[in-house]
């Protein structure tokens, strides 16, 4: 079996994240991944890493553009040192309408930037390894990452994921990236016949071995909460994976009823064959979680469980995971 981890609800305290962290180590998962929801995805990793002394902790993934690469690589290198070498760095660019309505940033070119980005953060972490450096990049420029002089040559530079849906994106993670954060709203055959391929491309250009993936499988108790989750993802940036998946009307119906505010017609458009074309897991059982990971575990290196988060209360959140906790732990094994 693949390495399967989970993904710390988003409405979780940092006291519960280091709770469910400590649990899902001893259950014997991978890894525990930090949403940049609702909390500060940094301080939810600071927890785990408290809490844990042997799996990988790291987000999944934190907005990059709302934060300065300095400011991410500071909070990325500390974590590292802190966890002996067990956190990785998972970094997305955010859709634009969402960018501007969370954080007020609005940003042009989201794909150069973000490898721009990357490109910052590692200099960076160079920077803090030596004690001084510098970055002159096309969207960046740091004259000064390290305010305190000093080296720490043996701290080891936390992997950086990319998430990306669109094969520009995911070209970028193959150039730049040490792995792939395929995000929920995908497909089996999307990521297969359309991702994959983009990033091995990616890859090849800048002569490196294609790097893993990591898939975030969302396991819902039933088709409604999976729907309103789904629906969060269904943006006009992502619908090239219902077109490839020969849903187009599907996709306009959505769409339209979502834009118009309909919210109630555009979840019941989301209907069992919607949810299944995405490989959602519908049930917070073995055999359920089981049967989504059997189409996912060809395809990904990693795979991090989730639950719904959207109109989920936070004590719902909490117990949703204490259940798939308990339902997914023998898979480990398997």
């Amino acid at each position: 079996m693949k390495p399967i981890g989970i993904a710390l609800p988003g409405a979780a305290t940092p006291a519960e994240a280091g709770r469910l962290a400590a649990r899902a180590e001893f259950l014997g998962f991978d890894a525990v991944w930090a949403l940049d929801v609702r909390r500060e995805p940094f301080l939810t990793c600071a927890a785990a890493i408290a809490s844990t002394s042997r799996i990988t902790v790291g987000t999944n993934v934190v907005v990059a553009f709302a934060r300065s690469p300095t400011v991410t690589a500071t909070a990325a290198w500390d974590l590292t040192l802190w966890s002996g070498g067990r956190f990785v760095l998972g970094l997305g660019s955010q859709v634009g309408p969402t960018l501007q309505a969370r954080f007020g940033v609005s940003v042009e070119r989201p794909g150069p930037r973000l490898r721009d980005y990357v490109l910052a953060v590692r200099a960076c972490f160079a920077a803090f390894r030596r004690g001084h450096g510098r970055y002159d990049g096309e969207f960046y420029v740091i004259r000064r990452p390290a305010f305190q002089p000093g080296s720490e040559p043996d701290v080891p530079e936390p992997p950086i994921y990319i998430a990306a849906v669109n094969p520009f994106m995911t070209r970028i993670a193959g150039q730049v990236g040490d792995g792939l954060a395929a995000h929920p709203f995908t497909t089996p055959d999307y990521l297969r016949e359309v991702m994959l391929p983009a990033l091995a491309a990616g890859a090849a250009r800048a002569e490196r071995v294609r790097p893993p993936v990591l898939l975030q499988l969302v396991v819902a108790p039933n088709r409604d909460l999976a729907a309103a989750q789904m629906l969060v993802y269904t943006v006009p940036s992502y619908r090239r994976v219902l077109d490839h998946a020969g849903q187009p009307q599907r996709a306009d119906a959505v769409l339209a009823a979502a834009q118009a505010g309909r919210r109630l017609e555009a979840r019941t458009l989301i209907d069992s064959g919607y949810l299944d074309l995405l490989g959602i897991a519908i049930g917070l059982d073995q055999e359920s979680i089981q049967r989504a990971l059997q189409r996912w575990l060809p395809l990904a290196d990693r795979i991090s469980l989730s639950v719904p988060w959207f109109g989920v209360s936070h004590s719902e959140q909490m117990s949703l995971m204490e259940r798939l906790l308990e339902q997914a732990a023998p898979l480990n094994a398997a």
